[in-house]
């Protein structure tokens, strides 16, 4: 979910899938469940939208908003940036009036507050055989250069942490729960492959080999390296990020008027979209092996329900399903 707080209220957009869990957890007293997609519940950028034109009527300033560009989309920031449009037009008929401004320059709030939060985590990547991924890192990077040249970009960022799993042949357990998916940014320009993440995730011998044509950087280096390609050369310098999967923050090292910005699908989309050989193969295989344990846990629900005449619940449901897939090779 996203929470928003004002001077006067705190919210919590959240959707179907965590309604009731957010009514028994949330103390009413403080908290408004805003029930995402429901009649009458406003997304985040049109109640910004309305909250915005409301204030500047009342004090004739722009409303502040403040986020951590770090964990929000460059795309969020642009449907903000519409609705205060939309909101200006609409209540104050002058859709150039400024009545809201984003400030990023600020710290994350909550993070001074949140004294018990447990660190990023570093578990470790292991590489994903050839085998199954089909394409070498080399063979991806050589497609990637070649949509660079098409696209005049001499930088593209990687930012999902799937793209970067798939472009690296990696993979990594523990960072994201059930995901198989490291923290981890990657860069590619015509001579460089960069890869930002801990260095406690590329330890093992057979990642550092794997990586042995990559260079590897700390996570936060990325910001002022994207700022630093664009300063290099103003001119001739462009950036390939894909702003509908970059945070804010990354998009915001471009500097203005981003006219070094190439905001496109990154490469890295339909490659994952269009499966070669051997990842069709690997499809198969675990679709097999994945109806094996769906037929079992089939019959046991019938056996369950229709022999035993008892009812099951979501979580005995989750714990068997989980268990029969557990026994599959």
């Amino acid at each position: 979910g996203t929470a928003l707080v004002t001077q006067d209220e705190a919210l919590l957009w959240t959707d179907s899938r965590y309604f009731n869990e957010a009514n028994l957890q949330l103390d009413a007293r403080y908290w408004k469940l805003m029930k995402q997609g429901q009649p009458k519940v406003p997304t985040i950028p049109k109640f910004l939208g309305e909250l915005a034109a409301k204030h500047y009527k009342e004090s004739s300033e722009p409303l502040q908003i403040g986020i951590d560009p770090f964990v929000h989309p460059a795309a969020f920031a642009k449907e903000v940036q519409d609705a205060l449009g939309s909101a200006a037009r609409k209540e104050l008929d002058d859709e150039d009036l400024t009545i809201g401004k984003l400030e990023t320059s600020h710290p994350n709030l909550v993070d001074p507050l949140w004294e018990s939060r447990p660190p990023i985590p570093t578990s470790p990547f292991r590489v994903h055989p050839l085998e199954y991924a089909g394409l070498s890192v080399a063979d991806k990077v050589e497609k990637i250069r070649a949509q660079m040249t098409e696209q005049k970009a001499t930088l593209a960022v990687f930012c999902t942490l799937d793209d970067v799993a798939y472009l690296l042949n990696m993979r990594s357990m523990g960072d994201v729960e059930t995901c198989p998916v490291g923290i981890a940014y990657a860069t590619i320009s015509h001579d460089q492959v960069t890869l930002y993440c801990d260095a406690a995730k590329v330890q093992s011998p057979e990642v550092k080999e794997h990586l042995a044509d990559v260079v590897v950087k700390p996570y936060d280096d990325i910001v002022g390296d994207i700022k630093g390609h664009c300063e290099a050369a103003p001119a001739t310098n462009k950036v390939w990020m894909d702003k509908s999967r970059s945070n804010l923050a990354l998009v915001s090292s471009i500097p203005a008027p981003k006219q070094q910005l190439v905001d496109s699908q990154n490469a890295v989309t339909p490659m994952k979209a269009c499966k070669n050989e051997a990842e069709m193969e690997g499809m198969r295989k675990a679709h097999i092996v994945d109806g094996a344990a769906m037929a079992k846990f089939m019959a046991w629900l019938e056996h369950t329900i229709v022999v035993e005449g008892r009812s099951v619940s979501e979580v005995e449901v989750d714990e068997v399903l989980t268990g029969c897939r557990a026994e599959q090779p």
